[in-house]
Parts: structure tokens; sequence; C-alpha cells
């Protein structure tokens, strides 16, 4: 996928982080992004991940399903998070698979319509994981994320 290679070098240039943290995208639909990132540069003196390195990438896991979704309809308006809840559910010895979702199913065509004419903020839930090797779920976040309005 070429828009995911070309977003991660975005995400890279722009989000030093995300390169330390070595996150990479892995695939898109309309309402999921799974992206990994080896335990390596993410671990702690436990030998386990970094609580603060899976919420990190659980953060910028959904802000990226929603920059995605709305560049790929044309929306340039910024996103930011607003509240988000984490729950850390076992410890993780291996690297990290990375899962946002939309909790509903969204419209983006809809939500990229809505701001075009209206331009006002629009909150939208994700609902982000991550997950050791086995697919067993390790951390998971609930966020709110806001796409701001056009500065006029």
């Amino acid at each position: 996928m070429t828009a995911l290679r070309s977003f991660q070098s975005f995400l890279y240039q722009h989000i030093p982080l995300v390169a330390q943290m070595k996150m990479e995208l892995l695939d898109l639909t309309t309402q999921e992004l799974l992206a990994a990132a080896p335990l390596a540069p993410n671990i702690n003196d436990k030998s386990t991940v970094f609580g603060g390195s899976s919420a990190a990438l659980m953060t910028i896991c959904g802000w990226s399903l929603i920059k995605l979704q709305l560049e790929s309809h044309g929306i340039e308006n910024d996103v930011v998070i607003h509240r988000a809840e984490t729950t850390w559910k076992q410890a993780q010895y291996d690297d990290l698979i990375i899962k946002a979702m939309t909790i509903d199913d969204v419209d983006w065509y809809e939500v990229a319509a809505t701001l075009k004419s209206k331009n006002r903020a629009k909150k939208i839930t994700i609902k982000c994981q991550v997950l050791n090797q086995k697919q067993e779920i390790c951390s998971c976040m609930s966020a709110n994320y806001v796409v701001l309005k056009l500065n006029s």
C-alpha cells in the first residue's frame, strides 16, 4: 500500500518518537489500522513492553487511522486526542501488534461532507489494542479524538 508507506514516512519525519519505537503500518481498511513494533526499542527494565510505549503506540495508531481516512477524502483538518482510558491486562514479552478500530462503523463520506459544509469540530471514538504474538490482548485503550474545524 503506497498510501501507508507514504504516511509512515510522514510519521517518521514529523513525529520522531514513531521512528524510535520502530512502528510499522501494515494494513488499512475503512474501519481499522494494523501496525507492528518490535519489543527491543519498547522494552522496560523487566524485559517486557514498557507501558508508556504501548500507550503511545495506541495513541498514534488511532490518530493515524483517522488522519489516513480523512486524507483519502480530501480533508486536511487537524486531529487531536481529547481523552483516553488505557488498561494493561497482562505483561507482554514479545513484539507488538497494534490495532486501531472505529467503535461504530464510521461513514467517512458523511464525515467529510459534514466537515466541508459545516466546518465544525467532529468527535470520533477509537478502540485500540496491543496484542502479543499469540494474538492475546495485553493492553487496550478507548480514546476520543477530535477533528478540528478549519481556521478561518
